[in-house]
């Protein structure tokens, strides 16, 4: 009876050890040095010396969103035989430079300037414009998210050119306001994301080379009218927009001031409550930024691609070979409900004209730094003029 006992007590102390074997709070702890790394969970943090806890509270701070918006895109004929290939025209190198800038935006903003056409068959150039239409795939490569298309020119090459412009951006998925083929489309308000909010981006033009559109054909292209901005900015915010975006093609041509129309006109959109940013067009030169009730109006940003230059040009000052992006975050402010522009700053570009491509002025280091100076001091000072100083970067 006693050898019974005996291996009884053995076999129940060996199957105790076997089932202790198959828990895992009762294994032993990993070897340091051969296990694999756990990741802490991402709001935990490393205990405190003496064992206890520490306690991390995550506050991000606000929400908030960049843009980052240039000048006009406009394709005069030798900007296309720069592009121009074997099978066709490749304006992406062009971008090359700034595309890593645009980029990095949450929200890019491009001002198209130059119809496209639908097929490349009826090519055309200043003073009449309908380009090809692989621009949209550059404006694509560069990084833009959307583009005001109401412009001066936008009914150059007629219905074919809206359908052209619009169908070359949707085929590359970037957004666009300004154009449109019928009322219905016209009325539809343009949304786009940006990290975490929704902007309505709206553009109108305050006309057309070509004269005045027929009745029948009005929704072609928007037209600045007041009370039609603020009823598109009204319906905007209506269909859910956190930030309005308004896009005008306005002023005098190679004048860098802002004319009466625009000194007028202006400040007084920017006044009504449903429109946050204002993003100048046209004259082919960079404009002053101004800070007004806590909101910006760009009055003008100038040529990013173009020809234009005093050796091309016996209008054209020198300024219209300089451009910018103006780079804009924007900020919630919870308990107003509200979004806002709270940082501005720039960058100044160039155009090469030897091969078009766009040039990041501050930071190349290929070409003569005299002529990139002068021109980062004009982009400068042409900003500043009416006292907003805004910082390059």
């Amino acid at each position: 009876m006693a050898w019974l006992l005996f291996w009884l007590l053995v076999g129940g102390a060996a199957l105790s050890i076997a089932l202790d074997g198959d828990d895992p709070e009762a294994a032993a702890p990993p070897d340091p040095d051969s296990a694999a790394p756990v990741a802490a969970p991402r709001d935990s943090a490393p205990a405190a010396e003496g064992g206890a806890a520490a306690t991390v509270t995550a506050d991000d701070g606000p929400r908030s969103f960049t843009i980052a918006a240039t000048g006009d895109l406009l394709v005069h004929e030798s900007v296309a035989d720069a592009a121009r290939t074997a099978d066709g025209w490749d304006f992406t190198s062009m971008f090359d430079r700034v595309a890593g800038i645009l980029s990095a935006a949450d929200l890019a903003v491009c001002h198209v300037e130059s119809p496209m056409s639908p097929n490349n068959a009826r090519l055309s150039y200043y003073p009449a414009f309908l380009v090809p239409k692989e621009l949209a795939d550059a404006i694509a490569h560069a990084g833009y998210d959307t583009c005001s298309l109401a412009s001066n020119h936008a009914t150059d090459g007629g219905t074919e050119g809206i359908v052209g412009t619009l169908g070359a951006l949707d085929r590359v998925d970037v957004a666009h306001a300004g154009m449109a083929l019928s009322p219905e489309a016209q009325a539809e308000v343009t949304l786009v994301a940006a990290g975490d909010a929704t902007v309505a981006h709206l553009s109108y033009t305050y006309g057309f080379n070509n004269g005045a559109l027929n009745a029948d054909e009005s929704h072609l292209s928007n037209v600045i009218d007041e009370a039609t901005i603020v009823d598109e900015a009204r319906r905007a915010r209506a269909a859910g927009a956190d930030f309005v975006m308004l896009s005008l093609h306005w002023g005098t041509n190679y004048s860098a001031e802002p004319d009466e129309t625009q000194l007028d006109l202006g400040p007084r959109l920017l006044a009504d409550p449903d429109i946050d940013l204002i993003l100048g067009h046209h004259t082919h030169m960079v404009q002053p930024v101004v800070q007004i009730g806590g909101e910006f109006l760009v009055y003008g940003l100038g040529n990013f691609l173009s020809n234009q230059s005093p050796a091309t040009c016996d209008e054209c000052p020198l300024p219209t070979e300089d451009g910018v992006i103006v780079h804009f975050t924007v900020t919630e402010d919870a308990d107003a409900g509200r979004w806002a522009v709270t940082e501005v700053a720039h960058t100044p570009t160039w155009v090469d004209r030897s091969n078009f491509e766009i040039v990041d002025v501050l930071h190349d280091t290929e070409r003569d730094q005299g002529l990139l100076q002068d021109s980062a001091r004009r982009t400068s000072a042409a900003l500043a003029q009416l006292g907003t100083t805004v910082e390059p970067r």
